[in-house]
């Protein structure tokens, strides 16, 4: 996902790039095409890149251990700076160009931001219910007949003081 900035001129301009997640080396998680809108900021000290970044994902839902597709997205923003000096920057999301490049590569910001999307919990749906932990069956789909018992409570003496405050 290479931009060559030469060719526009200062100001703003809008543009798509598409690569296979294959080709970003995604394709564990992901599959079909990355898309990247893109507004670039052009001025002569600097670019500034607004993308935002679809991706395809195939996960399984940590409740019922289902397979689902979804489509993820996220926003990122990363600004480069001319400099005939470059050097290494802890900011976040500022890079330096030399005024001899006449190209922006924004792969591995694709992959990372594109890892960066994948929620935390993976869930089917907001309200899944997942599988009864005695029989397995999807409790989404159906009713299970188990009985469940808490046989060690931790929050029970929460629940005693709570008693005894109350009063």
């Amino acid at each position: 996902m290479i931009i060559k900035y030469t060719n526009f001129s200062d100001g703003i301009h809008s543009f798509h790039l598409s690569e296979s997640v294959k080709n970003l080396g995604l394709e564990e998680l992901f599959f079909g095409n990355a898309d990247v809108e893109c507004k670039m900021d052009k001025s002569p000290h600097q670019i500034v890149l607004y993308c935002d970044l679809t991706v395809h994902s195939k996960m399984i839902c940590d409740r019922c251990a289902k397979d689902l597709e979804t489509k993820l997205t996220n926003h990122f923003q990363i600004s480069y700076l001319f400099s005939s000096d470059l050097h290494e920057t802890d900011e976040y999301n500022v890079k330096y160009l030399s005024p001899e490049d006449d190209k922006i590569n924004i792969r591995n910001d694709v992959y990372e931001y594109a890892e960066l999307a994948l929620p935390m919990k993976r869930l089917c749906r907001d309200d899944c219910k997942g599988l009864c932990p005695h029989c397995g069956k999807n409790l989404n789909e159906e009713k299970c007949n188990c009985k469940i018992e808490i046989t060690h409570d931790v929050w029970e003496p929460l629940k005693q003081l709570k008693g005894k405050f109350n009063n």
